[in-house]
Order: structure tokens, then sequence, then C-alpha cells
């Protein structure tokens, strides 16, 4: 198979290499000097090649997809601050371990610091925020300089997604002419594989941690952000049944099983000083990335415990609760797989105590909120009670997912959220990428500070009628208002809250987006039934909410757990 492609030495060798190691998809923003790499990317036939001109919203595009497929997502730009716009998308990739891979165009190194145009020091540019960064030769004809590129790409494809998997950055001096072809015939570049032995535990680690276990009364089990794992689902819903062990998880752990507690903050507002002894652990067990409850980390960190196990393929020791006794380098599911026949059940009241608060939180929260009026609160429990089985549930940051936390969801949700570091500069360009690759109804719940921020996550040509954004519009940026400091200060409404009066309608109308809106409790389930209904094309259904009772309505909602 023959194709024009660009005819500087290198590039088609980068494309090849990329198609072998599993990269499908490749975003691309409109450049100049990038061009041999957009030409020849986009000729392929065996890569997608969406393309973002919002360098910023193309990072985040491409981490939806990567957070959806699992696989090395390509990102392709020009020279200067193109490069930059990556940056608070690769970080984010970093902390929520996604093999994003920058492919980024440069001015040849003689011209850096020389007042050239698009020309800055690109070479490590990212390193803080990457496994590794990479500069690859100007090809010439010598073999050395191909010998050089395979190598590298073959290296850096590999890192991205072995191990901790995370972003890699390649950068690629070329030399103008820029827009040459020359026919291209597909061939088999040397591909160099990264074999790796199965995740296994010696025999004298499943002594030492079965007998850590065994000796102990109280469980805790507590997962981070992880994708869906159904093996890790199948052993935590085994270890579960047992007395001496309770499951924590969050929406974004992607482990559902009736046995587990994933309202976390419910049941920790509800202790008092005197029964925290009862629900310290005498071991506890985490892994998964970043946790989004507060209250947990400092629960665990305040009282003692004898051992902490965290598990992970990590480069470092994460030592979040500041108890760490073990490190066991493998991933969840196979740490249990393995261990799994070692651990047995002890006498225990420890599950008990946990599942016993966790119902009278059940009904402090669904008496609560049958008596709540119109309110962020209110809104949540109407539509996670909606949002389609077996579809994609995006949450943004800030509020958002912290009342998503505090309900249960029963339909099978695939639940994503940019907790890696917790921004709101990406949630809507994220949620867009994900509904481009999932083939399931993707629902992003986003407040009116993150929308308004990404809104150039919009400005693309890939929004399909299963993108359903739901707009929690209460004038600004409400957790200011629940947050201890900021909630008391005269600043509040202009330097934090930073109120605002703008509604979505005309975006929408910009876009080409279905447009709905809702005020009352009287107008919302009828417009969340249209909402879903409407399947031609993408939709926003802005829900304006009082921004001056939101936080009433909470905080009152914490009194009543801290009153059983």
């Amino acid at each position: 198979m023959t194709q024009n492609t660009s005819d500087i030495l290198g590039v088609n060798e980068i494309i090849n290499i990329c198609v072998a190691k599993g990269m499908a998809h490749v975003v691309i923003s409109p450049g100049s000097r990038n061009a041999p790499l957009t030409i020849s990317f986009a000729r392929d036939t065996r890569i997608e090649t969406p393309v973002i001109v919002d360098e910023r919203s193309a990072g985040y595009f491409a981490l939806g997809i990567a957070q959806q497929t699992g696989k090395p997502v390509g990102l392709v730009c020009t020279s200067g601050t193109a490069l930059l716009n990556y940056a608070p998308a690769i970080a984010e990739a970093f902390y929520q371990r996604l093999p994003l891979v920058v492919i980024s165009a440069d001015r040849p190194q003689e011209w850096i610091g020389q007042d050239d145009s698009q020309a800055i020091d690109q070479v490590n540019v990212l390193q803080n925020f990457v496994k590794a960064s990479y500069h690859l030769p100007i090809a010439y004809k010598g073999t050395d300089d191909l010998w050089s590129i395979n190598r590298i790409m073959n290296e850096a494809l590999s890192k991205s997604i072995s191990g901790r998997m995370g972003p890699v950055h390649i950068n690629v001096p070329f030399r103008e002419p820029l827009y040459g072809e020359k026919v291209n015939e597909y061939k088999s570049e040397r591909i160099i594989n990264k074999l790796l032995s199965k995740d296994a535990l010696s025999n004298e680690a499943k002594e030492i941690l079965s007998q850590e276990w065994q000796a102990s009364k109280k469980i805790l089990i507590l997962a981070g952000l992880l994708p869906k794992n159904e093996k890790l689902n199948v052993c935590l819903s085994q270890l579960a049944k047992y007395k001496q062990v309770v499951v924590l998880t969050e929406s974004i752990s992607n482990l559902q099983d009736q046995a587990f507690l994933p309202c976390i903050d419910r049941v920790i507002t509800s202790f008092s000083d005197d029964e925290i002894p009862n629900f310290q652990p005498d071991l506890l067990i985490n892994f998964g990335g970043p946790l989004v409850s507060k209250k947990i980390k400092s629960f665990l960190r305040d009282h003692t415990y004898k051992k902490h196990w965290f598990i992970g393929k990590e480069d470092t020791f994460i030592d979040t609760f500041q108890t760490l006794s073990s490190h066991i380098d493998l991933s969840p599911d196979h740490f249990f797989e393995d261990l799994i026949a070692h651990l047995n059940e002890t006498e225990s009241v420890y599950a008990e105590v946990w599942k016993a608060r966790d119902q009278a939180c059940d009904l402090v929260h669904d008496t609560y909120l049958q008596k709540t009026e119109w309110s962020d609160l209110k809104v949540f429990e109407s539509i996670l009670k909606v949002i389609p089985e077996g579809g994609n549930l995006q949450l943004a940051n800030s509020s958002v997912v912290r009342y998503a936390q505090l309900f249960k969801m029963n339909q099978n949700l695939l639940c994503n959220s940019n907790r890696g570091t917790s921004g709101i500069d990406g949630c809507t360009s994220t949620a867009v990428g994900a509904s481009h690759v999932n083939n399931k109804i993707t629902t992003l719940i986003t407040g009116d500070i993150s929308f308004f921020y990404d809104s150039n996550g919009l400005w693309n040509r890939y929004l399909n009628n299963r993108l359903k954004l739901v707009l929690i519009n209460n004038g600004g940026g409400g957790i200011f208002r629940f947050i201890p400091g900021p909630s008391d200060a005269p600043e509040l409404e202009e330097y934090f809250e930073t109120t605002q009066e703008y509604r979505a309608d005309k975006l929408a109308e910009t876009y080409g987006l279905d447009y709905f809106y809702a005020d009352s409790m009287e107008t919302l389930d009828q417009t969340l039934s249209d909402f879903y209904k409407a399947d031609e094309r993408a939709g926003i259904l802005e829900l304006k909410t009082p921004r001056e009772l939101n936080d009433v309505v909470l905080k009152d909602y914490f009194k009543n757990l801290r009153e059983i």
C-alpha cells in the first residue's frame, strides 16, 4: 500500500512505530512547523486524527479518549507556546496515570534564543509532568539518525504504557521546507518489545502479609481513582463478606457491590469523638489514584493504626496518610488475585459497625432530601436517578464531584473525573473526548465556572448526540461558601466565588447544541425527560439554583448527620 506523505526522513518511521505500539488516535492542532507530522498522520488510514484548534482543549480531549480506551493517544502541535498549552492536561494525565504521547514540532536548535518566530526552548519543558522527555535528531541520510529515531520512539511509546502508565514528550525539530511530499510505502519498522513478567508475590511476601492480615480484627480497604476492573471488583466483593473487612469506595473508583460503602463523607461526618475507636482500623489497605474525600484523609491521618499497605505500580512511596508500612509494587487486581486464597475471615464486629452506621446515614439522607427545597443538593438527587443505565458519567471538579459522593448510584455507570490535579480547566473538553470514542450516553455534570472556563471545549466538530451536558449554574464558585476561611472573608464574592450572571443559551446556539433550562422542581422532571429523549445532536441542560441558599442547605444536611 502506498500513499503520498512527508518527504522528511524519520517522519514515517515515527508514525509506523506509533501504530505498532497501539496508538489509534492522534489529536492535531493546526500549525506550520508540525506540517510534516500533520500531513503524514492525516493521510494514514490506520489512525484517526481529530483536529482541535485550542491546544489546551486538545490536551484534555485526548485525555478523555485515553480515559476510555486505556491506549496511548497522540498529541501533535506546532512550535512555540502551542506546546505550553498542553501542560494542564499533561499534568492531569500524569497524576491520573494516562498514556498521552506529546509529539511537538520544533525549530532547529541553532535558532533557539535568536529571536526567531515561534521559537522557545522546548527541550524538557514538560519534564515535571511526564515520565520521560525525548529530543529526536534531525534526520539526514545517515543511518545513525534513523536508528536513533527508531530506538527513541520504541522506548517512549513503551514507557507510556508500562509500569505506572503516564504521558511522555517527544520533541521533533524540523528544517524547512516543511511541505514536501513523497510516495511512501507502508513498511514494518523495527519494533522493540518490552516483555513484562507476570505480577506475583513471593512466597515470603505472602507469608508476611497473610500474618499481618490474620493479626488484624479491623481491616479497612480504601479505593481511590480507578478505571473499571472486573477482576478487582470480584476479589473485593468476596473480601467485603468478611466480618472484619470494610470496603470504602468513591464514585470514581468504579467499583460496585451492595456490600461496599460508597458515601464516605456521610458516614465520617456522623462520628462523635467517643465513637472513633470503633471505626479505626488495625490494618489499612489502599490503592488507586487520588481521593476526593478530605474527611477520610483527615480521619486516617489523625488516628493511628498498626499497619498500612499501599498497593500499586508506583515509582515513589505514596504515603497519603503518613502511616505507610508496606508498599506492594503490584497492580491491585493481581495483588488480590494472588493473595486472596491466603486471607481468612475472623470473628469481628467491625463490618457490622460500619454498615449499621451507613444505614443510619441512608435514613437521614433520604429524610432530609424529602423536605429539601430547590438547591444544588436537590438537583443532584434528580439528575443521578435518570442517567441512563450503563452510561458514562463525567464529573467536573470543585463542588460537583463532592455532591456526587453523597449519593449511591446503581446504574452500572463508568464514572470519570479529572481528580489527578483536580483542576476545573478542562472538564468539558475531557467529556467531549470521552464521548467521541465510547459509544455510550456521556453525561457531564459541571458547574458554571468550570463550564465557562472551558467553553472552547465546544469549539470542534466532534459533539455528537450521545453527549449530554448538565450545567448547574449557581452564579459563581459555590464551593467557597462551604470552605472555612473564604466564606467569612469580605472578598468572598469578587475574589473567590467570582459571581457571574451568564447563561449558556447563546453558547448552545453558537455551537449547535440543543438547549434546555429549568429553575424549579416543578419544571425539572419534564425538562430532564425531554433532555435525554432529544437524540439528534448534543444538548445542554442548564439548571439555575439559588447562589445564597446552597451552602445553607448543605451545612444543614451535614448538621443532621452529626446528630445521629
